[in-house]
């Protein structure tokens, strides 16, 4: 219908609800009503009316930590989903986690991520040495440690997938080993693609990997700077202007092939 939603509890309060199973959204007028109120604040919280601390504490959870006894809601996701963006949240609900890791309702879930092993199909180890399935960083020659400086460009237009976690780790990596600096830019230069919900976002995300960069950057602080250095560049004839169209630029590079701007 072209209704936009970009609260993220909202969209998994519609997701719920669209998959119809009163276990996840109530089974009775009650329990509907109690996880709407509940969804309410969360989203209040995401919009920044409220604070999460003030919410999950108002919230009154059964013994196994969740809105209902024995059961997990949408209700109790987006609850979670607040606590575990919260450091003294996650202290104060430290013992919730711990029942959630053991909880074989998400085995599919925490193995997905190596949190969980099914002791019932633990089987004895064989004595023989297992070569063991995993990746190794690279080295950097010629690298000196404090002289190692790397940066993680993400484009405030989208949430972070698993390459970009794993593109802000490795370069994370480098700067730890080599006791250098990280970067963190902001590449702001499509001004019809960025948002600063995303750029919070992406934040969050960051923190939560542990990555915490020496100083952010945006590519626009330097526009003046590159604007100049185009401009020394063309004056000394180590640049030049292509209005070459895009198929014929294609191909010419393909084919290796000269511009006829570059000499020009």
């Amino acid at each position: 219908d072209g209704f936009v939603i970009k609260n993220d509890v909202t969209i998994a309060r519609v997701v719920a609800q669209s998959l119809g199973i009163p276990e996840f959204s109530g089974s009775t007028c009650f329990e509907t009503l109690k996880i709407d109120e509940v969804l309410t604040l969360c989203e209040k919280v995401v919009d920044g009316f409220l604070i999460d601390d003030e919410v999950v504490s108002a919230v009154q959870l059964t013994k196994s930590g969740t809105l209902f006894e024995g059961r997990v809601t949408i209700a109790d996701v987006a609850l979670w989903s607040l606590i575990v963006k919260n450091p003294s949240l996650q202290k104060q609900f430290s013992a919730l986690f711990d029942v959630i890791v053991e909880d074989q309702r998400f085995l599919a879930a925490h193995a997905m991520v190596g949190k969980f092993i099914d002791t019932a199909k633990v089987v004895k180890s064989s004595t023989k040495e297992k070569q063991r399935d995993e990746g190794k960083f690279v080295e950097l020659p010629g690298a000196e440690k404090g002289k190692v400086v790397v940066r993680f460009p993400p484009e405030a237009s989208g949430y972070l997938h698993i390459g970009h976690a794993k593109a802000a780790l490795l370069n994370q990596y480098y700067q730890q080993a080599f006791e250098g600096q990280l970067i963190m830019r902001f590449d702001d230069t499509n001004p019809a693609k960025e948002n600063a919900h995303f750029e919070k976002v992406i934040k969050e995300d960051l923190a939560m990997l542990n990555v915490v960069p020496d100083r952010w950057t945006h590519s626009s602080d330097y526009f003046e700077l590159m604007l100049q250095m185009c401009e020394k560049l063309l004056r000394e004839g180590k640049a030049y202007v292509d209005d070459t169209d895009t198929e014929t630029m294609r191909k010419e590079r393909e084919e290796r092939i000269e511009s006829k701007n570059r000499n020009t």
